[in-house]
């Protein structure tokens, strides 16, 4: 059992002795804000504009959220410049900023299981995965990036006898974030750490299949003492409320995750209004290559299944693509398979349960599109054994596996974002990497080899902005993410993030010469 802290009335992290029954009762008691938040309270959306919305999960109605329109998205930029310009958040140190966002990180790990509970309702993601694995990470970033903000320093230049010069980071001012439904409260921890710490006030716009969490969020920074103002929360659609954000002339950045599609409008807009720092993480349609010598193979097709399935695939760095030597494919595939019965999807509440739905009934149609396109190529299908009724509803897909494909069918080329890999063989490695990078995307590969020299060579000429060796989908707050091509620009996580929303200024101070005696 895991303790966590608060005064919950039952804990569904203890899997022994948990109840169903009152699970479910516990989903239909959630109190679930749907307003804005916007200058430290909840607001209703301009005409009191409302989206409708249906839980993939269980077919709740879940309309009522917000849309916010032109006018909210003006009234949250007021409110962070009004926040930014009174320097009451800005001007704070390091220690203090950091006192704050712990607070706020301790009291998420003491609604940790609301929080997963609304995650899952809203996207039908597993609620195992959102209790042990997405959440908590969200909760760790805080506290990684709320320590490393004074590790990150400033430079002082000694120039000459009479001048000097110093180079420091500021912070840009309003900062936009636009974050996915994919993994709501990482990505969106991700990029609002970061900015808070730098002194930044922040206007975030959730997507509107995931913006529950980030509103509670938003009350919780509230009572972790956050200033009113340096944290708003609009939701609403990316067409209206995302459009005017990235547009708008008092936001100084614009951070994105999401399709390249959409991340190449953020491009636009903000050139066509005032030349904001942009910063993209973007789609992806990541190469897993196994070479002739790799001898771990069921290790190989275990780490592949997790990585390309647990999530139904809706991971922008999942390894869709294999590629692998055309000697040992068939073996391998018979692993994948074997290990991909794992990631066939069930019920999203029950937190026995690994993976969940897809995100929305569209959603699986358009998946189902590609799977079908591929059928009438002559594609091989493969699939592991499953009971068609024990899938949760109309919003699950099975894992998928694409054989025999070509490398400019539509399904290899563009991202699916569901639960389906695209297998390809190879003769030569030298073939493998440029299969491989005969992709617009480069955001995270693989390759698996015990040659350590292929190894080395094949990580250097891969077109991508993380590579793994003999794995998939190793993850620290100490390293980088971010891509390459039309996978993005920057960085999230790391140091780097600092970087991100701040400017870089420089100082210089001039000096009289040191009188001397004769």
């Amino acid at each position: 059992m895991v303790k966590i802290q608060g005064t919950n009335e039952f804990s569904i992290l203890d899997t022994e002795t948990m109840n169903f029954l009152e699970v479910s009762e516990r989903i239909d008691r959630l109190s679930i804000e749907k307003r804005a938040f916007i200058g430290g309270r909840y607001v209703n959306a301009t005409d009191n504009r409302m989206m409708e919305k249906i839980s993939p999960a269980n077919g709740r109605d879940l309309s009522g959220l917000a849309s916010c329109q032109q006018q909210d998205v003006d009234a949250a930029v007021a409110a962070a410049k009004a926040a930014y310009s009174s320097r009451v958040w800005a001007d704070r140190g390091p220690d203090a900023k950091k006192e704050v966002l712990f607070r706020l990180a301790n009291l998420m790990e003491e609604n940790l299981e609301e929080l997963a509970l609304l995650d899952t309702l809203e996207t039908g993601r597993s609620i195992r995965n959102y209790l042990y694995d997405s959440v908590p990470k969200a909760i760790k970033a805080i506290r990684w990036f709320s320590e490393a903000v004074d590790k990150f320093y400033d430079h002082a230049i000694p120039m000459r006898p009479t001048a000097f010069a110093t180079v420091t980071r500021e912070p840009l001012g309003v900062v936009g974030l636009i974050t996915p439904w994919n993994d709501p409260l990482v990505v969106s921890a991700w990029k609002f750490a970061p900015a808070l710490l730098m002194g930044n006030s922040v206007v975030l716009k959730p997507a509107e299949q995931s913006s529950f969490s980030i509103l509670k969020v938003a009350e919780l920074a509230k009572q972790a003492g956050i200033p009113d103002g340096v944290f708003n929360v609009i939701p609403g659609e990316g067409e209206v409320a995302g459009k005017a954000l990235a547009l708008h002339p008092d936001v100084a950045g614009i951070f994105f995750t999401g399709s390249s599609e959409v991340g190449k409008q953020i491009l636009q807009y903000a050139g066509r209004s005032n030349m904001k720092k942009v910063g993209l993480e973007c789609g992806g349609k990541g190469p897993f290559i196994v070479s002739d010598k790799c001898r771990r193979l069921a290790e190989a097709a275990a780490t592949l299944a997790r990585n390309m399935f647990y999530n139904q695939g809706q991971i922008c760095s999942a390894p869709s693509r294999l590629f692998v030597h055309a000697d040992i494919k068939e073996a391998f595939l018979d692993q994948v398979l074997i290990a991909a019965r794992d990631y066939v999807p069930k019920d999203p509440f029950n937190p026995l349960h690994e993976v969940g739905c897809v995100v929305s009934l569209e959603q699986r149609r358009r998946i189902d599109a590609y799977i079908a396109q591929a059928v009438n190529s002559g594609a091989r299908i493969l699939m592991p054994a499953h009971d068609a009724a024990d899938l949760p509803g109309e919003c699950a897909v099975v894992p998928t596996i694409i054989d025999r494909v070509g490398p400019d069918d539509d399904f290899v080329r563009e991202e699916i974002f569901g639960p389906v890999l695209c297998v390809m063989a190879f003769d030569s490695m030298r073939q493998a990497i440029r299969l491989a990078n005969d992709s617009r995307f480069g955001l995270a590969g693989s390759v698996w080899t015990d040659d350590l020299n292929e190894a080395y060579q094949v990580s250097r000429l891969l077109e991508v902005g993380i590579v793994h060796i003999n794995g998939y989908g190793d993850d620290d707050n100490t390293v980088p993410f971010g891509g390459v091509k039309e996978s993005g620009i920057g960085k999230d996580k790391s140091l780097y993030a600092f970087e991100e929303y701040s400017a870089t200024k420089t100082v210089w101070t001039r000096f009289e010469p040191m009188p001397f005696d004769n």
